[in-house]
């Protein structure tokens, strides 16, 4: 939780100095998950994962097929496979695992990003009010148009949590959307009116007549 504003919002480092996302208030290093750092040593690994599968099938591919061409000029074309054979597979399955591992990890990665820079712009919504994508811009240190991609982006995505609105000079605001539970707590109490058919129990009449001491009486 920010001490500033008392909301669970990510970090941004500027330099090295940590700021909320949702109040640019000053935070201590390393406690949250940071907008800069979300998710990139996931990708880092995932690419570096990816380009050693892509090394491994290619060099163990090319050795394989050379030491076919080899001992089938050698020996015999049963001696060559017998050889090359186990040793494509073997660099074939490595390298598949290896591309398949960071595939995964780029993903994971991205769902990580994807998900810090969502709850840095929701807190930074719900705690400025509708913000624009300037706005959004000058606090998450990123370019205009990269953060009216965001903002869109996470607007069509989850249109029951934020919404649009557009002001008379056309400028885009984007707010945290009300929920219905909120919407429905909000709504004043309906009036029940009990009919009097059980009777006439539920009906207060005043007759006007004052009682010896002077009050009146309520008959039923």
């Amino acid at each position: 939780m920010c001490p500033h504003c008392g909301r669970d919002a990510p970090i941004i480092y500027r330099g090295l100095v940590p700021y909320c996302t949702a109040c640019g208030g000053l935070r201590g290093p390393l406690t949250t998950a940071s907008v800069n750092l979300a998710g990139k040593p996931a990708q880092v690994g995932g690419t570096v994962a990816s380009v050693a599968g892509w090394l491994i099938l290619l060099v163990g591919l090319s050795i394989g097929l050379g030491v076919a061409l080899l001992l089938w000029a050698i020996f015999s074309l049963g001696v060559a496979l017998a050889v090359a054979l186990p040793f494509a597979l073997i660099s074939t399955g490595i390298g598949v695992a290896l591309l398949r591992g960071g595939s995964t990890m780029r993903r994971s990665g991205a769902d990580a990003e994807r998900a810090t820079r969502d709850q840095a712009l929701l807190a930074m919504a719900a705690h400025q009010g509708p913000v624009t994508a300037a706005e959004a811009a000058r606090l998450l240190n990123v370019p205009v148009g990269i953060a009216d991609a965001m903002l869109t982006e996470l607007a069509k995505r989850e249109p029951e949590r934020v919404a649009l609105d557009i002001d008379d000079q056309g400028v885009v605001r984007y707010r945290v959307a009300r929920l219905a539970s909120d919407a429905a707590f909000s709504e004043p109490a309906a009036h029940v009116r009990v009919d009097g058919s059980q009777g006439d129990a539920a009906d207060v009449v005043d007759d006007g007549a004052d009682d010896e001491n002077g009050a009146g009486q309520v008959r039923r």
